[in-house]
């Protein structure tokens, strides 16, 4: 499994988790002395919308890239609170792997990264990886569930502030990491 040093990944164990909320909150703080680089990654393929300026398209991915930090979608609110530059990947599972490296092709390798997608983690070794939950979510996606022990933070937005999680990273030498208690 390739190992992504400057890579936080994002997880949720379902929809209104918290998880852009988390990636924004640590955007704001990085980019004011990182160049920080959002992505995005949906296994829903919704087309290009006007603000989405495709990159790379084939018949297995679609890379685009955020233009405006004016909508409501995610990669917009990334790109507003800080990012240098946002991507966003429509993909299959099946082709997760080859889209990512493609992204890594693209993106400024000077950049840390902070990424919304469960399923990368099959592929890809964070520098960090966290998963986000709401204790009053009843539709918790079990193969999230299965990656507890992967992961460098468990965050229950029912309990704990996203604030407190955030000023717990630390970006050194590129590479993410979880300050000791």
């Amino acid at each position: 499994m390739r190992t992504v040093k400057n890579l936080l990944l994002i997880a949720g164990t379902g929809r209104n988790t918290g998880k852009t909320t988390l990636a924004c909150k640590i955007i704001e703080r990085f980019s004011k002395t990182n160049c920080i680089t959002g992505l995005k990654i949906s296994p829903h393929f919704h087309g290009g919308t006007e603000s989405l300026k495709p990159v790379t398209t084939n018949a297995n991915f679609n890379i685009y890239e955020e233009t405006s930090s004016s909508t409501e979608k995610d990669s917009s609110k990334m790109l507003k609170a800080g990012a240098a530059q946002v991507f966003y990947i429509e993909v299959l599972d099946d082709h997760l792997k080859q889209a990512f490296d493609s992204f890594l092709e693209i993106a400024p390798p000077s950049c840390p990264v902070v990424c919304e997608s469960p399923a990368l983690r099959n592929h890809i070794t964070p520098g960090l990886f966290f998963i986000v939950d709401k204790e009053s979510n009843n539709n918790k996606k079990t193969v999230i569930l299965q990656w507890k022990k992967k992961a460098d933070k468990w965050i229950d937005t029912g309990t704990e502030k996203i604030e407190t999680a955030v000023s717990e990273i630390s970006l050194i030498d590129n590479e993410w990491k979880l300050l000791k208690n």
